[in-house]
């Protein structure tokens, strides 16, 4: 498998690290939409960045959320 592959196939796989992370940003997000709206990609990364969240875990959650922007995704979807 290629370098590149092996990254992406990474990428795709950060969430299931990350599951209680992204519900605490999904509880936070909620409270401040108050859903009016489904919580979008683009929500998360910038709750992370304003908020000043630093940190491994974040860092792999924003490169997720830009992977699903880039596959042409808008709104979080729940399995």
């Amino acid at each position: 498998m290629s370098q590149t592959s092996n990254r992406l196939e990474k990428i795709k796989k950060i969430t299931s690290g990350n599951c209680e992370l992204l519900i605490d940003l999904i509880k936070i997000l909620k409270k401040r939409i108050r859903n009016k709206r489904e919580i979008m990609y683009s929500d998360i990364i910038n709750l992370i960045i304003r908020e000043g969240y630093m940190g491994e875990k974040y860092s792999q959650l924003i490169l997720w959320c830009n992977y699903n922007i880039r596959l042409g995704k808008t709104y979080l979807e729940f399995e």
